[in-house]
C-alpha cells in the first residue's frame, strides 16, 4: 500500500492498497529504532547474587574468592564478546547472500503482549467505477460499514489501485476495526470508467441476520441473485450465509478458481498457509455453490480463531481461465519473521512458479504509535493471483488507528474532481498529439 498517514488517522494502503493493492505511501516518518528483547533478572544464586555479596564485604584487600571471581567475570566479558563478533560476522555474511539473491535477513522481532502470534487474511481488495453504488449495495445488502475513506492525487507505487497513474481513492469496508476483523478495500480511479471481469475471483462468502431479507435487498436495487449467490456492482459475486451461533466475524471465505490444484497449494504452503480441511467453512450448499466435487477444493490459512480461509477450486478444464485488475489482491497479515521468511522462500524456490510482484520494503509510520516501520510486499500465486504481505505487529496498530467510522464520503465533491481530473488528462493528451 502506497498511502497518506494522518497525524489521527494512520492510513495505509492496502496490499489491496501497500496494504493491495498492497503498496504503502506513509506521510510520518518516526525514527528508525531498534527493539531490544525484554530482560531478565539474573537467577537466585547465581554470578551477579555472588558478586553482591563479595562487594559488602566493609573494607580490606580482595579475598581468593574475589580475585578469583574478578578473573571469572573477566572472562565472561570476553567469551560474551567474542560471542558477538562471531554473531555479527555470521549476520554480515547472511546479508550479503540475501543482497546478491534478493532475500531479506531473518532476525525475530520482539512479540509484544496482545500481539497475535499467527497470520490472518485482513482484507481482499476490489475495483469500482461507481463508489455511491458500491457502498451502498454493501451498507443495504451485506451490512457493512465504512471504516475510512482517502482521497490520494498519486497513483499507488505498489498497484494497490492498479496499474494506473491516477487519482484515486479507497475505501475501506467491514463490519468491526480492521485489526479485528476481515473487511473490502473499494479503489476508485479517477478516469476509469469499467474493469474487465475476470475468471478468477468466484465468490466471497458473507455472513447476515437475515439471508432471505438481504437477497431481497439486492433485488429491489436491481441486481441479479442465484440461489444464496448475488452479483453486485462490477459483477463481483457475494454469497450470503446465516451468521452461525457463537461466531464474530461477519465474513466466511473467500473463493478462487485455479487450473491446478496442486501448484496453488504449494504455493501458499510455502507462504506460511496450510490446508484446513473443509469442515472448517462447509456445511449445507458449500459444495454446490462451488459447482465441484469434494475432490477439486482445499481450504488453505492460518488456522487461527475465526480464521476468513482463502477457498482454493480446481477448474482445469475451463478456456477461458484468465486473470484481470479486476480480481484485486488478498491481503495477509503476518508477523515479520513469518512475512520475511515466506518473501525469501518466494525469492530462493519460485514455490509453483511463485514470484515477486514488488520487492520488501519498510515504510515508516506515525511515531505516536510506536511500532517497528511496516514491512509489506507483493507476491504473485502460480496463477496469477497477487497476494499482498504486511507485517502484523505494524499494520494491525495502524489500521486501529486509522478507523474512522465518522468518514463522509463528499460524492459532490468527488464529481467535480472527476471533471478536473478529466480537463487535466484531456490537456496532456492534446501535448502529446501536438508534440508540446
Amino acid at each position: 500500500t502506497s498511502c497518506l498517514l494522518r497525524e489521527a488517522q494512520t492510513s495505509i494502503c492496502s496490499a489491496g492498497g501497500a496494504v493491495g493493492g498492497m503498496a504503502m505511501a506513509v506521510a510520518f516518518a518516526a525514527p528508525r529504532g531498534t527493539l531490544l528483547p525484554q530482560q531478565t533478572a539474573p537467577a537466585p544464586g547465581g554470578l551477579a547474587e555472588a558478586s553482591a555479596k563479595s562487594l559488602a564485604r566493609p573494607s580490606g584487600a580482595p579475598s581468593v574468592g574475589e580475585h578469583v571471581l574478578s578473573k571469572a567475570g573477566m572472562a565472561l566479558a570476553l567469551g560474551v564478546a567474542a560471542a558477538r563478533r562471531r554473531v555479527h560476522r555470521r549476520r554480515a555474511k547472511a546479508a550479503r547472500v540475501a543482497q546478491r539473491s534478493g532475500a531479506v535477513a531473518e532476525v525475530a522481532t520482539p512479540v509484544r503482549e496482545g500481539q497475535r502470534t499467527v497470520g490472518r487474511a485482513a482484507h481482499w481488495v476490489i475495483r469500482t467505477t461507481n463508489l455511491k453504488r458500491t457502498v451502498d449495495f454493501c451498507s443495504e445488502v451485506l451490512s457493512l460499514k465504512v471504516l475510512r475513506h482517502e482521497e490520494l492525487e498519486a497513483g499507488c507505487k505498489i498497484t494497490c489501485n492498479g496499474a494506473y497513474a491516477k487519482p484515486w481513492s479507497k475505501t475501506m469496508v467491514g463490519f468491526r476495526t480492521e485489526d479485528l476483523g476481515y473487511c473490502l478495500e473499494v479503489t476508485y480511479t479517477y478516469g476509469v470508467e469499467s474493469y474487465i471481469e475476470g475468471s478468477g475471483l468466484k465468490h466471497i462468502a458473507v455472513t447476515v441476520a437475515d439471508v432471505k431479507a438481504a437477497l431481497e435487498a439486492a433485488t429491489r436495487l436491481g441486481y441479479a441473485a442465484e440461489g444464496d449467490v448475488v452479483t453486485g456492482p462490477e459483477a463481483y459475486k457475494f454469497r450470503l450465509i446465516s451468521q452461525p451461533a457463537g461466531r464474530s466475524e461477519r465474513f466466511f471465505y473467500s473463493a478462487v478458481r485455479v487450473k491446478n490444484l496442486a501448484k496453488a497449494e504449494e504455493f501458499y504452503t510455502a507462504i506460511g498457509l496450510k490446508a484446513l480441511g473443509l469442515g472448517l467453512v462447509g456445511g449445507p450448499g458449500f459444495l454446490s455453490a462451488l459447482g465441484v466435487e469434494e475432490a477439486a477444493v482445499r481450504v488453505m490459512g492460518f488456522g487461527g480463531e475465526e480464521e476468513v480461509p482463502l477457498v482454493l477450486i480446481e477448474d482445469a478444464k475451463s478456456p477461458l481461465f484468465k486473470l484481470q485488475a479486476w480480481e484485486g489482491r488478498n491481503l495477509l497479515s503476518i508477523p515479520t519473521t513469518e512475512l520475511k521468511s515466506a518473501y525469501n522462500t518466494v525469492i530462493e524456490k519460485k514455490p509453483a512458479g511463485g514470484r515477486v510482484l514488488h520487492k520488501l520494503q519498510s515504510e515508516p509510520l506515525n511515531k505516536l504509535l510506536n511500532v517497528p516501520d511496516l514491512e509489506i510486499a507483493v507476491l504473485v500465486a502460480p496463477e496469477g493471483f497477487e497476494v499482498g504481505i504486511v507485517s502484523s505487529e505494524s499494520f494491525d496498530p495502524a489500521v486501529k488507528s486509522a478507523y474512522n467510522p465518522e468518514a463522509v464520503i463528499d460524492y459532490v465533491w468527488r464529481e467535480k474532481h472527476m471533471a478536473q481530473v478529466l480537463e487535466e488528462m484531456a490537456q496532456v493528451e492534446a501535448l502529446k498529439k501536438t508534440g508540446s
